[in-house]
């Protein structure tokens, strides 16, 4: 199963002991990977910086000319599972360094074998201590292999908007890819039009996102989403710019903005999944109950995130009308 098809065979999980009687009247959104696919925009993106900084800034060789990639969609995948890296700027900063530590400053050590699982490993150690995310790789990466974050942050941008894009949304030239097509042009919905129309007839009065997206990533999802539905069908929207995730205060802004009297929320990583634990890890007398549904794409995915204690597993964004009617609603 890959994010962007829509699957026939479901992976449709529930704990056994998850009570989720009403009131139930809300569901909170991830955008990337649950309402949006990104895997070929964001999640190539990030492999195509790391791969413009090891190979075109820093002249590095892993034997690109024989079509060999520096990294694959799954080590991606394996720091996306860590936490601390909902933030694209993070992830790129994270690959860029890692992969040219890797083949200069860790050439011929034992922490150029060591594998992405392995460092996925530590990095998630990092962030249940609060120590992970961007703290984490300017702990561990020489500086000399890191480059300026603002840099990583400007590659981004190009290689995610291509030109076009970069002169419709920040108004200025390109400064180091000016014919760049620009990634975002992959991206499709994961999920009818007619879904959020579908989800507030069965019952569901709220409906709003929590996403990693800032700034012209957040309106043009909005944009691209309304006219795919035909309608605004969010109540509201809270970005990583505002309140970052796994921040609980992101949750408790959602809740407030709609008087949530109990919900869900569904991402597809470990800072989605993160977000409801701290929430719950600091509930407070009267706040409502927030059910934690992870979609996954992979065998592996479904048993990591039932080890975790997730509440709901779904391979796609749709199974939850499913659900919903059936468990909650009737």
């Amino acid at each position: 199963m890959r994010k962007g098809f829509y699957v026939t065979a479901s992976i449709l999980w529930k704990r056994p002991d998850l009570d989720i009687s009403p009131p139930f009247d809300t569901l909170f959104f991830d955008v990337d990977g649950v309402l949006i696919s990104t895997i070929a925009s964001f999640h190539a993106t990030d492999i195509a910086v790391a791969e413009y900084v090891a190979g075109t800034i820093h002249g590095l060789e892993w034997g690109q000319r024989d079509g060999i990639p520096l990294l694959t969609i799954a080590d991606v995948d394996a720091f996306k599972r860590a936490g601390g890296f909902n933030n694209d700027w993070d992830m790129c900063y994270l690959l860029s360094s890692l992969f040219t530590a890797r083949l200069r400053e860790w050439h011929g050590t034992s922490l150029a074998e060591r594998t992405i699982v392995e460092w996925a490993a530590l990095a998630r150690t990092a962030h249940l201590q609060e120590q992970g995310g961007r703290v984490w790789v300017e702990a561990i990466i020489p500086a000399s292999a890191r480059l300026d974050y603002q840099v990583i942050g400007d590659l981004y941008h190009e290689m995610y908007w291509g030109a076009e894009g970069i002169r419709r949304w920040f108004g200025h030239e390109p400064r180091y890819l000016p014919d760049a097509p620009g990634f975002v042009h992959t991206e499709k919905m994961l999920y009818t039009p007619d879904f959020p129309d579908r989800l507030r007839q069965a019952g569901i009065r709220h409906l709003g996102m929590i996403t990693g997206r800032v700034g012209p990533e957040v309106d043009s999802a909005l944009e691209r989403m309304e006219a795919y539905s035909d309608e605004r069908w969010w109540e509201f929207v809270i970005p990583a710019d505002i309140c970052p995730k796994p921040n609980p205060r992101a949750l408790r802004m959602a809740i407030e903005q709609v008087g949530a009297r109990g919900g869900l929320y569904i991402g597809d990583t470990a800072d989605d999944f993160d977000l409801v634990r701290n929430y719950r890890a600091g509930q407070q007398a009267g706040e409502p109950h927030i059910v934690a549904a992870v979609l996954v794409s992979s065998e592996e995915d479904l048993h990591l995130y039932k080890e975790r204690g997730a509440d709901l597993i779904v391979s796609s964004v749709e199974e939850l009308y499913q659900f919903l009617p059936e468990q909650i609603l009737r």
